[in-house]
């Protein structure tokens, strides 16, 4: 069981660190705050503080779509940070022989953030979140029903922390 986790956490790991890359290239690529300049108009150049501040056009303006899928991939990350948190911390306690763990999953969520990190277009973008959504909500309900399915009693904290997890996906 060693094995297969540290393979599924090293996976998770490699993914996890393509979504940090992917958001920091993302935010330095993204668009300047706008600035202001002073512009003196002719008619009111007699008067005091005749000066006005206009926000100078930005091509580089952040839409709502984008900050709304920052969000999301912010989101992602900090999800999967607290899922590797656990499979490290509570996980890799665990002996049972019949704990089963896919690696599968984990290669598929790193295969994804790599596509995604890759794409020169952002047409994909929202179905590759999608994806990633679902892969992150698929391994943790694997892991919930490995863990509840034993009969040994599994360590309840490690369950519990599983399950809030599965809620925690859903709001994502």
């Amino acid at each position: 069981m060693q094995s297969v986790l540290q393979a599924c956490i090293a996976h998770q790991q490699c993914a996890l660190t393509t979504l940090h890359q992917y958001l920091q290239d993302q935010r330095h690529l993204g668009p300047e705050q706008p600035r202001t300049e002073q512009h003196n108009t002719a008619r009111n150049s007699s008067e005091p503080g005749s000066s006005t501040q206009e926000p100078v056009p930005s091509s580089k303006r952040r839409t709502i779509l984008q900050v709304a899928r920052e969000s999301r991939l912010t989101r992602f990350i900090g999800f999967t940070s607290e899922l590797l948190d656990q499979e490290q911390n509570c996980l890799s306690r665990l002996q049972e022989p019949r704990f089963h763990a896919e690696v599968k999953l984990s290669m598929e969520l790193r295969n994804l953030c790599d596509r995604m990190a890759t794409r020169e277009d952002c047409l994909q973008f929202d179905a590759d979140l999608k994806a990633i959504e679902q892969c992150l909500r698929d391994i943790v309900n694997q892991l919930s029903m490995s863990l509840s399915s034993q009969s040994s009693g599994s360590d309840p904290q490690t369950i519990h922390v599983l399950q809030r997890l599965v809620k925690r996906v859903l709001d994502i």
